[in-house]
């Protein structure tokens, strides 16, 4: 299969009861949701699964404080929220923005042969949009998961979502998704 699912920043400090730098509460439930429901669909496909998190460096002190400390790199916070389903153990970290800043991410793809990106996860305004055009520029055919990201707001992600379309980004709702993937075989 040449699709990969990547599960953006699902972490503890963006969705937990203590999150550090929370998105939308209301947004929490149906994102979750609708990523599980994905998950257990495509690994049933057999496409990748690929987990990808926030690992910040604690020295990174002014980032940081912008941040409010989330995700700092062997804290709790940065672990993926215990409600996510976890079907594997493939995981990358970054702590940039574009997911493709870890080459590593980029070797595990082009090695699997994969030429297709789904981006499920958070912040749309943040590490969705940078992960999805990142993917772009590395020739991947990048698909965002509305109803399976979430935003600080909904006024956010809506523009977030407006924009990743008007570059390139296919969105579309879960169904969609599933209705695209019962073609393939």
């Amino acid at each position: 299969m040449n699709i990969a699912l990547l599960v953006l920043d699902v972490q503890k400090d963006f969705i937990g009861e203590q999150a550090r730098l929370p998105v939308a509460k209301h947004q929490v439930e149906p994102m979750l949701e609708s990523i599980n429901t994905i998950i257990k669909k495509v690994s049933s496909k057999g496409i990748s699964v690929v987990y990808i998190g926030n690992e910040f460096e604690p020295k990174q002190f002014i980032s940081n404080i912008f941040r409010r400390n989330s995700a700092l790199k062997g804290r709790e916070g940065a672990e993926l929220d215990e409600r996510l389903l976890k079907v594997n153990d493939v995981y990358f970290p970054k702590n940039k923005g574009d997911a493709f800043s870890n080459p590593e991410l980029i070797a595990y793809l082009n090695s699997n042969g994969i030429k297709e990106i789904i981006i499920v996860g958070l912040f749309t305004e943040g590490c969705v949009s940078a992960t999805a055009l990142g993917s772009i520029h590395h020739h991947f055919n990048t698909t965002v998961i509305k109803d399976a990201v979430a935003s600080s707001s909904d006024k956010k992600r809506l523009q977030s979502l407006n924009k990743l379309s008007s570059k390139g980004v296919s969105v579309l709702n879960s169904e969609q998704l599933f209705e695209m993937l019962s073609n393939v075989k």
